[in-house]
């Protein structure tokens, strides 16, 4: 009877704590990532500042407040105040009659005939309403990005809070990250705790290069078209390619801007290139650099990045290759111990 009443009693606390912690559960478990990943850079600083605990963890977050916080601060404003604009173009277009883009009848060879095709299969008279009917969730999805953008900011200021204290007393919590792995799981403690740093590490890795590597070539794609202001444009496609549709957010209303000052050619090149070129380097070479680090084949990489991402959204970058791996590593054991 004691010992289910203690269960029931532990219940209830575990219950209440997570319910407790469940707001900032996100950014708890991004900054624990954080905190992994430059632990290493950590390290170093503090061997540097005479192995003092407070100071460089204060240094740790103010570089992370200049190099991170604040760029992604001004770019979550910036693309606040344009979704507005956007839509407002798009209610305008539609109001004004919804006629074919004129560059379409203007690509070369198969222009004319495409547009032909589009008049015959689509009446922009009768679409026209449908499409206004659309643009009223489409308002409403307006305001709830609104308010998601105010979120991250917030949780962007929460991961820099949290990961201070990661920073600073980095050695309790790993001590008691042990001892949680050693009563779970025995003897394959060491194993799963080395396949849960180097896992997450190798993501956040294979992110950061994926990222880079987009940038490359847009900024190359942005060079050919000869638009102006390549290394910032460029930089903002590194800082978005983090997010799912990240980069077509960058070179689609590039695109657009080429096509509304009468270079048409180098718009439709554009989005031939972001969707082919620039699209390719996510598919092909964030798989690839994961697998290189972390414990899983590259087939088992592409589950776990595109499956971790409809399952727990962005997390699931990072989250879908951890578990993937860490399940990997429990079956190779319990196979080792049937044998």
């Amino acid at each position: 009877m004691d010992t289910i009443v203690q269960i029931v009693l532990a219940s209830l606390v575990g219950i209440g704590c997570y319910f407790i912690i469940q707001p900032f559960l996100t950014a708890i478990i991004l900054a624990a990532i954080l905190a992994v990943v430059t632990w290493p850079l950590f390290v170093h600083t503090r061997s540097s500042m005479g192995g003092a605990k407070t100071m460089p963890a204060l240094l740790m977050v103010f570089l992370l407040i200049v190099g991170v916080l604040i760029p992604l601060s001004f770019l979550l404003i910036a693309i606040a105040q344009q979704i507005p604009k956007a839509v407002a173009i798009g209610k305008a277009w539609i109001a004004s009659g919804f006629t074919l883009p004129g560059w379409i009848i203007n690509i070369p060879v198969i222009g004319p005939w495409l547009h032909e095709q589009l008049l015959f299969a689509i009446d922009p008279a009768s679409l026209a309403p449908t499409l206004q009917k659309l643009l009223e969730p489409l308002t409403a999805w307006v305001l709830h990005a609104a308010v998601n953008i105010s979120n991250g900011l917030f949780q962007l200021c929460l991961v820099t809070f949290i990961v201070f204290f990661f920073y600073r007393d980095g050695p309790w919590f790993a001590e008691r990250c042990r001892d949680l792995m050693q009563r779970v799981s025995g003897d394959l403690s060491q194993e799963l705790t080395n396949i849960l740093v180097n896992t997450t590490r190798s993501v956040v890795f294979g992110l950061v290069g994926t990222a880079l590597g987009q940038a490359i070539v847009a900024g190359i794609g942005f060079w050919i078209a000869n638009v102006p202001g390549i290394l910032m444009l460029s930089f903002l496609v590194f800082v978005l390619s983090v997010v799912p549709i990240g980069p077509p957010l960058i070179w689609g209303p590039v695109a657009i801007w080429l096509y509304s000052t009468g270079d048409v050619g180098m718009a439709v090149f554009l989005c031939f290139w972001g969707v082919f070129a620039i699209s390719s380097v996510d598919n092909f070479l964030k798989p690839l650099l994961i697998s290189r680090g972390a414990s899983l084949p590259l087939a088992l990489v592409f589950l776990g990045v595109f499956g971790g991402v409809l399952a727990f959204g962005f997390l699931g970058l990072i989250l879908g290759p951890i578990l993937l791996a860490v399940g990997l590593a429990m079956l190779k054991a319990w196979l080792r111990t049937t044998d």
